[in-house]
This record gives structure tokens, sequence and C-alpha cells, in this order.
């Protein structure tokens, strides 16, 4: 019961995320920002780094959720562009193939019946494949922390670069940053009280309850 609960709190905070994200955009958050102009020094290349670990978090367990559940001609067609993204030398056209490679991941996931996965598909599953969709569904909650987190800290962390001149030549890096977070959200959100039903069929005890929890290592 206690691990029950645990996950369901922390899944109604993820669609709440999710849902105020993809309603508010980037503006209406500086209200929650610890730093900025009156709340202390601004962390730029901090915040920076952090939003390339969540970016890569949630690409990784998106990519490995899909593996361990979508049939073998979704993933040819995963596959596929992936292969499009790869041989794009463009970063823009590269980053906006590897966009439609989550979206196509969430989408195909959302589509699924999780509570049947937990209950019928995770049983034929051997102990290799559940240690991987395990790791896979607690890095994907942990991704989603953690974008809920820098998104309350985009705003502050904008506000407060004027305090600093060296810092301003990152403003373009963290909007864009920011809007990555954002459409990580967005993509991922409906999958936020999804993917927790898993918890308890691939045996995670404790789950990710904020961003600073650390990921899972899945081993190939």
């Amino acid at each position: 019961m206690k691990i029950r609960n645990s996950v369901q709190a922390v899944a109604t905070a993820l669609l709440i995320a999710a849902s105020a994200t993809a309603s508010a955009g980037l503006g209406g958050l500086t209200s929650l920002i610890p730093g900025g102009p009156s709340g202390g020094p601004v962390d730029a290349e901090g915040f920076l780094k952090n939003a390339a670990v969540a970016e890569t978090l949630m690409r990784t367990s998106l990519d490995q959720l899909a593996i361990s559940l979508a049939t073998k001609e979704e993933i040819a067609q995963i596959d596929a562009l992936k292969k499009q993204a790869a041989e794009k030398t463009d970063a823009k056209e590269k980053g906006a193939v590897e966009q439609e490679v989550a979206k196509s991941e969430a989408a195909l996931l959302n589509a699924r019946d999780f509570d049947k996965v937990a209950s019928n598909e995770v049983k034929k599953m051997d102990a290799k494949q559940k240690q991987k969709l395990a790791g896979a569904a607690t890095n994907f909650v942990l991704a989603m922390l953690k974008d809920k987190e820098l998104m309350s800290q985009s705003s502050g962390i904008l506000s407060g670069l004027g305090s600093n001149p060296a810092n301003l030549s990152k403003v373009g890096a963290i909007k864009d940053a920011a809007g990555s977070m954002k459409n990580q959200l967005e993509v991922a959100g409906a999958l936020a009280t999804k993917v927790p039903k898993l918890f308890a069929a691939v045996g995670v005890k404790n789950p990710p309850s904020k961003a600073s929890d650390s990921p899972v290592e899945i081993a190939d």
C-alpha cells in the first residue's frame, strides 16, 4: 500500500506539472523560482548542464520503453526515423527528426493499455527484460521530475541573467533548453500516470520522488 500511494502521488504530481506547463508556456513561472535578481546568484551554466542531462534521460528512457513494449513493426518504423536523424548534418534538422522519434515512441506507448502490460505482458518477460523495463520506467519518471524542476527555474534564470553581463551570451541557449523541456513535457505528459503502473510488476520498490534522485544504469 505504501508503494502504491507513493506511485500515485508521483504520477499525480507529474500529470499536474505537464498539464500546467502545456497551458502556461514559458511564462508565469517566476514566482516559483529560487534565485534570480532577488533570490541569489544565477547559475546559468549549471542550468544548461542539468537540462542536457534531463533531455538525454527522457530520450533514452522513451527509447528503452518503446523497445521493451513495441511490436517488431513499430520498432522498425522508429529505427527508420533514427536512421534519418543520424544522416542529418544540420543540427536543427537533426533535432527536428529526433523530436519526431520521441513523438512516435510516445504515441505508440500511449496506445498501450498499461494495466494489461503490467498484469499480462510483464509476466511473459524474463528477469533481464523486466530489469530493463524497470530501469526505463524509473528513468522516465525521473526525467519528468527533472523537466518539471527545470521549467520552474527557467523564467528566474532568464530574468536574472541581466545581473551578470557575462551570462548574456547564454540567453539563447537557455531559451532553447527551456523550450526543449516544454516540448518533452508535452510529448510525454500523457504517460505520466501510465508508466508508474509498471513499477509493482517489475519490482520497483522506491520510485524516484525528486529531481535529484539518481538514474538507473541499464545494461545492454
